[in-house]
């Protein structure tokens, strides 16, 4: 057994490597915000600089005047046109990669997310985790929601793990009422007690009893028959 001063100690190490890689992962978090922010600025730039080089071309009409008029400056102008247009190419090329990062980063993020209140799912509901229990929770959640007006495409984007909690309470207290409702229906259904019972059962006791007076006088098999059938 390792000395109290000792254990202390390894506790406190522990504790600052936790601390330390903590200290890292927060570090590399924030570069990745900083980092996304400088990104989606620049795609807002490269928006301006595309709308520019559209926008500055000059009409058609233009053209064609400077083309009668001024044919140095219309080669001028068509050569700034052309050098425009391979900017612009390159602009829309930088924008599309963006866009991609962009949607590869918001689909990480979701999986992420998605894992994340799976996790909190199966912590508070740890049935949810069962390849078979999880399936039965997830049709009866499914089933409910379509009954109260919820569709299909609602129901698979439900990805916070508290709605789905109060979906499935909501499932199990419907569920609860209908069985309720289906045992008040058999009660009422059910044949009524015959009222006045004690007084059936003296009369059979009476019957009984002359059957037994008779029974003591004859010692008839028949009259031994009679008494046992009242039993029957």
């Amino acid at each position: 057994m390792l000395p109290l001063i000792s254990l202390a100690l390894i506790i406190q190490k522990k504790t600052q490597e936790v601390a330390e890689q903590r200290k890292v992962i927060d570090q590399e978090a924030k570069a990745i915000i900083e980092a996304r922010q400088v990104r989606d600025d620049y795609s807002q730039r490269l928006k301006a600089v595309e709308e520019f080089l559209v926008g500055s071309n000059g009409s058609p009409e233009d053209l064609a005047t400077m083309k009668e008029n001024d044919p140095i400056g219309y080669a001028v102008k068509v050569a700034e046109m052309t050098e425009k247009k391979d900017q612009l190419q390159q602009v829309q090329a930088e924008q599309q990669r963006i866009a991609q990062e962009q949607n590869s980063d918001r689909e990480a993020q979701m999986q992420q997310y998605v894992a994340g209140e799976a996790q909190k799912l199966t912590q508070s509901l740890p049935e949810f985790s069962d390849k078979t229990k999880g399936e039965k929770i997830r049709n009866e959640i499914r089933n409910y929601g379509k009954k109260v007006g919820f569709t299909d495409e609602e129901l698979s984007q439900v990805y916070d793990s508290r709605h789905v909690l109060v979906l499935h309470k909501a499932a199990q207290y419907d569920k609860l009422m209908a069985g309720k409702a289906g045992v008040k229906k058999k009660v009422a259904n059910a044949p009524k007690m015959i009222k006045g019972g004690a007084k059936v059962k003296q009369n059979v006791t009476d019957k009984t009893k002359k059957q037994m007076r008779k029974l003591q006088q004859t010692g008839s098999a028949r009259d031994a028959a009679a008494i046992f059938e009242n039993f029957m």
